[in-house]
């Protein structure tokens, strides 16, 4: 009792001290929100983080049970052949040296955008710890026990469940409370991947939106689930073993092979009906989260106009940018969203790839700076700390810029996918990769006002930002199929440009996991958008030509 109450002081000492500390720091607001402020959250969004921790939950509970289903069967043989012992365990020891989130976009490739292919990263992860901890225990019977089941005449089975396996209990038990506390790490890595939903996908798109109470509420609903599950398992290991009666009707139901045929039924079952979908279904995937460029592809599904051209269309969206058009080549999805720039390169590599809508007509990539930095036109950059976003090939193309330009950089970083708080913080004094129509906007919500330069001012020829792809020799780049998507896209859009409160409204319905502070600047941001959308469907030859003719000339291709 006396220690309890030591442990709650010191949790509220810590949190106490934490809520003041950000109270009094307020610029920390960027990485350390207040824990009051997080509750709030927390009570505010409960149907949403009930919603989000029950997938998350499910993934954890379903990774778990491949686990186990897996995991004896190879512990008795290791433990019943010596070959077998020889070659299996420098390959578990390999699969557990791999980063399970690693595996992650793979098994999108391999399933699809499914259950399985979060529940498999999930059970890998802990199903190392799980097989070994089972064999360590089958191979701890004291040899003398086993000499005396083997002398009067015990099967192979008896001498596993009647002498080895109630042996190995405390082995077992201590498995079960390893992968109970690593199961919602594993589960989380699968969704940053490829989930649709999940605290992992909250928790990405919260960091997006700098929604700090979000982000940190889901992560305590992981933690909490994470827990429950551990001492769930601790508490059943005590009534175990600490309880004879409980004792022998555990071991005849660990014993049941009723029960073990039952768990890789429903185990191998839940993961062929999560690889199914519905085969007249469109999946089009988006060039990253879900934000204000997307608006007229959500307002065309809810008002039909993609049902009316027969099109049953659905969208699935990415934690990382630039990787739909790898989905696309690798038959995971029937339609992508990219980037033009990005398309000519991969259209160089493989030419399997015809674009088909347009959805952004004029560049949104921008030099995005805080204001009263002293720069006032694009020379003012010379010696600066420029911030990159995605990846190498935004790296590339920024040095191009800079050097026809020329332009010195001081340093350059790469920022990834959270360039706001990179420039809140003064870690960088420019960013490019971000958009002009974004991200100007949100960091305008979070005090931080900013100017930019177009990639016009550059010397850049104009470019289409957000194309919409199609894989050759499917029935996506047919001439029927084409000609009933460019309506149903312009019409979205023509609609979107008239009524935009109510597409932004439309928007929102299927973005429920999104703050009302997201949702204001989101919205203006949305104003800032509407001009750049796409006027029609007819991509210009002329656009495309220039263009890639400057990236040749600039070493790009």
């Amino acid at each position: 009792m006396k220690n309890t109450l030591l442990t709650v002081l010191l949790l509220m000492g810590l949190l106490l001290g934490w809520e003041l500390f950000s109270f009094f720091n307020r610029d920390y607001i960027f990485v350390l929100p207040a824990p009051s402020q997080v509750l709030i959250r927390l009570w505010q969004k409960a149907d949403r983080f009930w919603f989000h921790t029950s997938v998350t939950l499910k993934e954890m509970m379903c990774g778990f049970a491949l686990a186990i289903s897996v995991a004896f069967p190879l512990a008795w043989v290791m433990d019943r052949f010596l070959m077998a012992r020889s070659l299996l365990q420098p390959f578990f020891i390999v699969i557990q040296c791999i980063p399970m989130f690693t595996l992650a976009p793979i098994m999108i490739v391999w399933f699809g955008w499914s259950f399985t292919a979060i529940v498999i990263p999930t059970a890998l992860m802990i199903f190392f710890p799980l097989t070994i901890t089972i064999y360590q225990g089958l191979r701890s019977v004291p040899k003398e026990l086993q000499e005396y089941f083997l002398f009067n005449q015990a099967t192979a089975w008896q001498l596993f469940y009647k002498l080895k396996l109630p042996w190995a209990l405390p082995h077992l038990f201590s498995g079960f409370r390893l992968a109970a506390a690593l199961a919602g790490v594993a589960a989380v890595a699968g969704e940053w991947a490829g989930g649709q939903s999940g605290l992992g996908v909250l928790m990405v798109e919260s960091r997006r939106d700098t929604d700090l109470e979000t982000n940190f509420a889901a992560l305590l609903c992981l933690t909490l689930i994470s827990y429950t599950l551990y001492w769930i398992t601790l508490y059943g290991e005590r009534l175990v073993l600490e309880r004879r009666p409980l004792k022998v009707l555990v071991r005849k139901w660990l014993h049941s092979r009723v029960v073990w045929s039952l768990i890789c039924f429903v185990t191998l079952g839940s993961a062929v009906l999560g690889c199914q979908r519905k085969t007249d279904q469109v999946r089009l995937v988006l060039d990253w989260l879900p934000n204000p460029n997307h608006i007229p592809l959500y307002v065309g599904i809810h008002k039909g106009f993609f049902q009316d051209e027969g099109i049953d269309l659905s969208i699935q969206k990415l934690q990382e940018p630039c990787h739909a058009t790898s989905y696309l080549l690798l038959d995971q999805c029937e339609l992508a969203v990219a980037y033009m720039p990005h398309t000519i390169r991969a259209f160089q590599k493989s030419g399997q790839i015809e674009p088909i809508g347009i959805l952004i007509q004029e560049p949104l990539n921008a030099f995005i700076f805080r204001e009263g930095e002293g720069i006032e036109e694009p020379k003012d950059l010379n010696g600066k700390h420029f911030g990159f976003c995605t990846g190498g090939k935004e790296a590339v193309f920024l040095n191009a810029l800079l050097k026809s330009n020329r332009l010195i950089s001081k340093e350059q970083v790469n920022v990834a996918c959270d360039p706001v708080t990179a420039l809140a913080t003064k870690k960088v004094d420019v960013l490019y990769g971000a958009y002009w129509n974004i991200e100007t906007e949100h960091m305008r919500s979070l005090g931080l006002p900013t100017r930019f330069f177009k990639l016009s001012q550059f010397g850049i020829p104009t470019y289409y930002e957000l194309i919409i792809l199609a894989k050759k020799q499917t029935p996506y780049v047919e001439e029927v199929f084409v000609r009933k998507f460019k309506k149903a896209l312009q019409k979205s859009i023509d609609y979107s440009r008239v009524h935009p409160d109510e597409a932004f409204a439309l928007y929102t319905l299927y973005q429920p996991d999104k703050s009302d502070k997201t949702r204001t600047w989101e919205q203006a941001a949305w104003m800032q958008t509407l001009p750049v959308l796409a006027d029609q469907q007819t991509l210009s030859q002329e656009v495309w030509q220039t263009f890639e003719a400057w990236m040749k000339a600039h070493h790009l291709l």
